[in-house]
């Protein structure tokens, strides 16, 4: 297995960079399609028939075993709805891809490896009916060639009996799939905007010394956006034009999907709960800094994924004048 390559800014007498010294690409396996008959899907996604649970359609292990245990899944979904269609059925999400960045990076690649087999004529997409509210699904689906009228919406605490499922199981990362998505969102536009993605108005990883770290950027010529506030079409245009994004680790970092190759990017974490964007970057061909702060005074307890940033103006200064070199 192959070793990501560092950040652009790593540093091996730099504690803070350890956690990029052996993250590898892990284990690869060739995507493939299995074809169920007349299975259920819950709308959390996952897929069952009677008392079994079908793996492949389960968050890990853990989870799989704790809905195969018992009858409480069952009872939690009991609720039919009958489909009496012959089409088969797609299945692309999952229970986290409610999420920004696993809807990009999970979702889309299921439907891309389902459209390379042709199999979008002539079927039908399973979604939670949740899935209606959020702003990126339903554009994101029209430019892979999904029509409303194949969507299935089911409401919560549901299932739906369907003649036949194609279910994909693929690795979570795949530079292949990633390009092509890249490709089909982002607008070819020429790069050379810097932005920089505040969290001001969210309540967990947002900087606390926004006024400060806001004011140093502005000087380097970076515009502050809070992604939230934007449509998705208003996304992928502003990204499309980026070329240096700074940005606290959260959902707002998937936008590189919009950015061209040979862009960078500045990671700001007061650790990395999760290497999700390093990867990403280096799939994408994007350069990657890393820059780790200290939890900030307002942090009820110091988890990387609820905790407040402090960001130290210093090295930040120090790694703007690296990324823009």
């Amino acid at each position: 297995m192959k070793n990501y390559p560092k950040p652009i800014n790593f540093d091996a007498t730099n504690s803070d960079f350890d956690i990029f010294e052996n993250v590898t690409e892990g284990n690869y396996f060739e995507p493939e399609i299995k074809f169920l008959k007349n299975v259920r899907i819950s709308t959390n996604s996952v897929v069952f028939t009677y008392f079994k649970i079908f793996r492949d359609s389960c968050i890990g292990e853990e989870n799989y075993q704790k809905y195969q245990k018992g009858f409480r899944f069952f009872l939690k979904f009991i609720f039919p709805k009958l489909n009496f269609s012959k089409k088969r059925f797609l299945l692309i999400t999952d229970e986290w891809t409610s999420n920004y960045y696993h809807w990009h990076v999970f979702a889309l690649k299921k439907l891309l490896i389902i459209k390379e087999k042709n199999l979008l004529e002539n079927s039908l997409l399973f979604l939670p009916k949740k899935y209606q509210k959020y702003p990126f699904v339903l554009p994101s689906l029209t430019k892979f060639g999904i029509k409303k009228e194949q969507i299935i919406f089911l409401r919560r605490k549901s299932n739906i009996k369907v003649k036949e499922l194609a279910l994909v199981s693929a690795p979570p990362q795949n530079q292949q799939y990633f390009e092509q998505i890249r490709k089909a969102l982002r607008n070819d536009f020429e790069a050379s905007e810097k932005i920089y993605v505040s969290r001001e108005e969210q309540v967990l990883r947002f900087v606390e010394n926004e006024r400060e770290v806001s004011e140093l950027l502005a000087k380097y010529g970076f515009k502050k956006i809070i992604a939230e506030k934007l449509s998705y079409q208003e996304q992928i245009d502003i990204f499309s034009k980026t070329k240096y994004l700074v940005s606290p680790h959260g959902a707002g970092l998937a936008n590189i999907f919009f950015m061209p190759e040979d862009s960078s990017i500045l990671e700001l974490a007061t650790e990395l709960p999760t290497a999700d964007y390093y990867k990403l970057s280096a799939l994408l061909r994007i350069k990657y800094f890393y820059q780790k702060c200290d939890f900030g005074s307002r942090s009820k307890i110091k988890d990387p994924h609820h905790g407040s940033l402090f960001v130290d103006l210093e090295k930040l200064e120090k790694n703007l004048k690296l990324m823009l070199a």
